[in-house]
């Protein structure tokens, strides 16, 4: 058995994910900073960037989810700051109540052109520090990170979670079928 001290430091000094969190913390605190005059945070101009590359007819929140590797309801609570600023459009889809568009307003638009500037300094900031080759190979490699990490499993249980996961909503919820 291994004790605490010895698995903490081996955590510490090996583990891929908390170089990478801390990385993104450094990086973000840097466009952060930047992004400050014109009141965005950078994962805020991210969902803005993400949703306006898909084109004026909007995004599924569950795609957009997907594409940032988010969990859905990160995601949503994350919208509704941008929505209330009147940059994002959350609709219901027209075919489907169920599903929600999320679109580019103009205002949004708007606050990706102010952001731009300040976005393109910091990025070249950080390209000049790292090389232009190792910013381009960093970037190539998180992208593989992400393609590794977000690649559909082969799970060895024939009933995925997802199928499992209303029946155990409705246990929580204190709704069960009558027998």
């Amino acid at each position: 058995m291994t004790d605490f001290a010895r698995a903490a430091q081996i955590i510490a000094s090996q583990c891929a994910l908390v170089r990478v969190r801390r990385a993104s913390r450094a990086l973000t605190r840097l466009y952060d900073d930047s992004l400050r005059a014109v009141g965005l945070q950078s994962t805020q101009l991210t969902m803005l960037a993400a949703v306006a590359t898909c084109g004026d007819e909007g995004v599924q929140l569950s795609a957009l989810a997907d594409g940032l590797v988010m969990d859905r309801t990160t995601l949503t609570r994350n919208l509704v700051p941008l929505e209330k600023a009147g940059l994002l459009r959350v609709a219901r889809a027209p075919g489907d109540a169920r599903v929600r568009i999320i679109s580019l307003t103009r205002q949004g638009e708007r606050a990706i052109e102010a952001a731009f500037p300040l976005w393109e300094r910091t990025q070249k900031h950080v390209r000049e520090q790292l090389g232009e080759s190792r910013a381009d190979a960093l970037r190539e490699e998180l992208g593989r990170v992400v393609a590794l990490a977000t690649r559909p499993e082969k799970a060895a249980d024939p009933e995925p979670t997802q199928r499992r996961a209303p029946t155990q909503r409705k246990a929580r919820s204190g709704k069960r079928k009558a027998t």
